[in-house]
This record gives structure tokens, C-alpha cells and sequence, in this order.
């Protein structure tokens, strides 16, 4: 067995067995009087010091925390922190917060928990780092200055909940064994999470319920995904709204863009998931108030993620309107998205941003009979298939194909050249293929629509009982 690193502690006791909660086997005799290891299917959670003015570590609140989870491995920090009861928050709040991401890399770890406790002593900042997502664009992503506020001595199995929601919600699992031990754990505690929700102390300050309603409207949002149908995207939009009204923006205006960016991705889901065009407004106005602080020069990732959301979400208002402004809108976002999201650093995002820009680059040339614009739509979706592959990305690999097909069939109708057709028909039969091996009916058949479409406009063709069958943006559901 390795050494520990001199700088952390292992916390006794979180090895003990929870019944309601799932997870790997307990550690055998030898390993257990050895002491607590880790697995490759644990998350690993580092807890740094939050001495108060006296000298007493309230790290071991949060320990109670995790104490007993299957699937949860606590180490503790001894290092001394930067912040503490003695400095300004403010002034050293970067230096700690890269303190923390150094723990993190130091220790191998998927989340510190890292803080302090004012000088007065009545309450405790609690701050999550984790690896940030590199390739991705998850929900409710905590920014690295949100703090969760709890008062001292809080009960771990009331408002400790909001912490293990949290933390749930803060890491980004390295490797699939982890991402199903931190699936394993999110029922059980998004339902405490609630439950603690319903009896916040009535004491606490509108920025310290403030910092409950984000962390819960975090957690809410960041696992919405895994549940059917709006109820738990409904709860975190009107969690982050109150979040939100209890936290000025001038008081952190970065926290505050976060805050407006998550609340736009649970309304562009509750949007996409009812079909309401109000809705898919007011993810809008989230948006674009999060780029009214969120810039390319101080914030580049968030702000590129954010510019392609945004151009998501003018697109479907687009399809359900009309209003051919908002796709020069949502253009203009994606181009300016693709000024961070690159090939080599990015390439899901950068195809994911392309294949948006194809979509409505397409959508923009049939609407002004734009050959130029529709040959845009077709180079975005070659470069996004440069990427994308149908052994890795299968369901991603058709979407592009199936584009990149209804735009070469639009540049095939307005020059009348028949190799656009052929190559149309061609994208479409490969996707068509691909969604038929992975039982996608739906897609299928939208797919086959599109392959007579082709198949009607070529010479050795012939109209199927003298009607065209609808193209994908004829149909009722677009799914593409």
C-alpha cells in the first residue's frame, strides 16, 4: 500500500455501512484495521480546516456529513488554510480558492471542501472545488466563489444535506465507475435535500437562505436529466429565482452570473421538454443577463458555453415563430462561442457548437433562398463530422449526417444539380442506418421521409402516389 501524503489525515468511520445506501463492499479485516481505503469506485472528498477565532477546526461538522456513506471516501487537510478568521474574505477569497485546486491535484481527489468561519463565529462558508468540466456543459455548475452558508454546529442529517447535494452536484467523476457511485447516491439525497428545504431556520439571513436556495436549485438542476417529466426542473427554476432576488449583483457578480446562466439551462430544458415558447423567453433574458457580466476576456469558458445555450434557445423560439432575427441572433452566438470552444481543446463542444450553426444556418438560407448560407450550413457539418464518429458518438454522428443531408437537399432544389441530391440521399441512408441499429423508431422514420424526399427528385426516381413526403422541419416534433 502506498504512503499517505503528509499533509492529509484519514477521517475514521466512513467506512462504516449505510442500508439505504448503495455502493461497493466494505473493506475486509485486515484492511479495515489497516485503515479506511479507497476504492476506484469511491469518490474521493478531501475536508480542508475551518478553524474559527479560538482555534477549533469546524471541519469535523462536514465530516459527519459523509460519515457512514458507501461510495464516499473522506481524507482531511492539516495544512494551514489562507483563509481564516483573521483576513479579509474578500481580498484572499482567489489565492484560497487556488489553494484548494492545488489540494485537489495534490491529493488526486474529485472534491475539497474549503472555507472559513468569520470572526464572529455563528456561521461557516463552505466552498466547493473541483475539476472543472472540460468537454462538457453540465447544468448546474457551481461557480468556484459560491458559498454555502451554514451556521456552526448544524445538524448533518438536516442541513448536512444540502452539503452531500452539493457535493454530488460540484464533481465532475473521472471515470465511469465513479459516475455511477454518485448516480447511486442522488435520490436519496436530493429527497433530504428537500426535506431540509421545507424547515430552514428562521434565523438565518436573506443571503444565507439565499445560498441554500442556489445550492439546492445546483443539485436540482445538475441531475434534472435523470428524472421524467418538469417537477424537478420547475423546483430548481424557482429555487434559482430566489437565490437570485436574495443576492445582489453588485455584491458578487460573478456568483450572480451563474446564478442567471444555471436558471436559463433548467428553463431551456423546461422549454424543450413543454414546447413553451414563454419559457424558451425567459431562459432568453437568463442568458443574456449572465453575458452582461460573463465576457470573453475574464470568463472565456462560461462565456462561450453560455453564447451557444443562448443560440439554442433563439433557434427553437425561431422554429416555433418564424422570427428569421432570432437566427441571425443565434448565428452570431455560435460565432462568437466558436472564438473559445476549439478541435483540440474542446472538440464535443466545438462539433456540438457547429452542428448548432449548420441547423441554423440552414433553416436562415431556405428562408431567404440563400445558396451561400445553406454551403455554410454544409461546411459546418463536415467540420463536426471530423469529430464526431459513428463507432464513438453514434446518436451525435447520425443528428449531423441527417443535418448535413436536409441542407444538401435544399442547395440540390435551388441550383437543380442532382449530385447534391445523391449526396443528401447518401446522408440520410447513413443515418438512417445508424439510428435503425440503435432502435431509435422515431428517428427512423423521419429519416426515411427524407430518403424518399432525395430519392423523388433524382431521374431514376419517381414520386411515391404523386405527394412528397415532409422534410424534417415540415414535421410536427423536430428532432434533429
Amino acid at each position: 500500500m502506498s504512503e499517505k501524503p503528509e499533509n492529509v489525515e484519514e477521517t475514521l468511520g466512513s467506512e462504516q455501512s449505510v442500508a439505504t445506501q448503495p455502493g461497493p463492499k466494505k473493506p475486509g479485516l485486515f484492511a479495515r484495521l489497516f485503515g479506511n481505503v479507497a476504492s476506484d469506485t469511491d469518490l474521493e472528498i478531501i475536508i480542508a480546516p475551518f478553524w474559527d477565532a479560538n482555534g477549533a477546526d469546524h471541519g469535523k461538522t462536514l465530516g459527519a456529513v459523509f460519515s457512514g456513506r458507501d461510495g464516499i471516501h473522506i481524507n482531511t487537510i492539516r495544512e494551514t488554510p489562507v483563509l481564516t478568521a483573521e483576513v479579509d474574505r474578500a481580498d484572499n477569497l482567489p489565492l484560497a480558492c487556488t489553494q484548494a485546486m492545488n489540494w485537489l491535484g495534490q491529493e488526486n481527489a474529485d472534491l475539497v471542501l474549503w472555507g472559513d468561519v468569520p470572526a464572529l463565529g455563528n456561521v461557516m462558508f463552505i466552498y466547493f472545488a473541483a475539476a472543472p468540466p472540460q468537454d462538457e456543459d453540465p447544468a448546474g455548475t457551481i461557480s468556484p466563489f459560491q458559498a454555502l452558508i451554514l451556521p456552526i454546529g448544524f445538524d448533518p442529517e438536516t442541513l448536512g444535506a444540502l452539503v452531500l447535494a452539493g457535493a454530488l452536484a460540484a464533481i465532475n467523476p473521472s471515470t465511469e465507475k465513479k459516475r455511477q457511485t454518485r448516480q447511486n447516491l442522488v435520490a436519496h439525497a436530493l429527497e433530504k435535500a428537500a426535506e431540509a428545504m421545507e424547515n430552514i431556520p428562521v434565523d438565518m439571513t436573506p443571503r444565507e437562505q439565499a445560498s441554500l436556495q442556489a445550492m439546492f436549485a445546483n443539485a436540482l438542476a445538475a441531475f434534472g436529466h435523470l428524472f421524467p417529466g418538469t417537477e424537478v426542473y420547475q423546483r430548481a427554476s424557482q429555487a434559482y429565482e430566489k437565490a437570485i432576488k436574495g443576492l445582489l449583483r453588485s455584491e458578487s457578480p460573478t456568483n450572480w452570473a451563474y446564478l442567471q446562466r444555471n436558471l436559463g439551462t433548467v428553463l431551456q430544458a423546461l422549454g424543450e421538454r413543454t414546447d413553451d415558447i414563454d419559457i424558451l423567453s425567459h431562459a432568453e433574458t437568463a442568458y443574456n443577463a449572465a453575458l452582461e457580466v460573463f465576457t470573453f476576456e475574464s470568463t472565456p469558458f462560461p462565456w462561450a458555453t453560455t453564447q451557444n445555450r443562448l443560440g439554442e434557445v433563439l433557434y427553437r423560439i425561431d422554429i416555433k415563430t418564424g422570427a428569421t432575427a432570432n437566427l441571425k441572433k443565434a448565428l452570431g452566438n455560435y460565432q462568437a462561442a466558436l472564438k473559445v470552444l476549439n478541435k483540440r481543446s474542446t472538440p464535443m463542444l466545438w462539433s456540438e457548437t457547429l452542428n448548432n450553426f449548420a441547423q441554423s444556418a440552414q433553416v436562415l438560407g431556405r428562408e431567404m433562398d440563400n445558396g451561400d448560407m445553406v454551403e455554410r450550413a454544409i461546411a459546418a457539418c463536415k467540420k463536426a463530422l471530423g469529430v464526431r464518429k459513428p463507432s464513438e458518438q453514434p446518436t451525435l454522428w447520425a443528428a449531423t449526417q441527417n443535418n448535413m443531408g436536409s441542407a444538401l437537399f435544399l442547395l440540390g432544389r435551388m441550383t437543380n444539380e442532382d449530385d447534391h441530391y445523391k449526396n443528401a440521399l447518401k446522408s440520410f441512408m447513413e443515418a438512417r442506418e445508424t439510428y435503425a441499429r440503435l432502435g431509435l423508431t422515431k428517428m427512423v422514420e423521419i429519416t426515411e421521409k427524407n430518403i424518399a424526399h432525395a430519392q423523388d427528385r433524382l431521374p431514376e426516381g419517381g414520386k411515391v402516389n404523386g405527394s412528397e413526403p415532409a422534410m424534417w422541419w415540415q414535421e410536427e416534433d423536430d428532432d434533429t
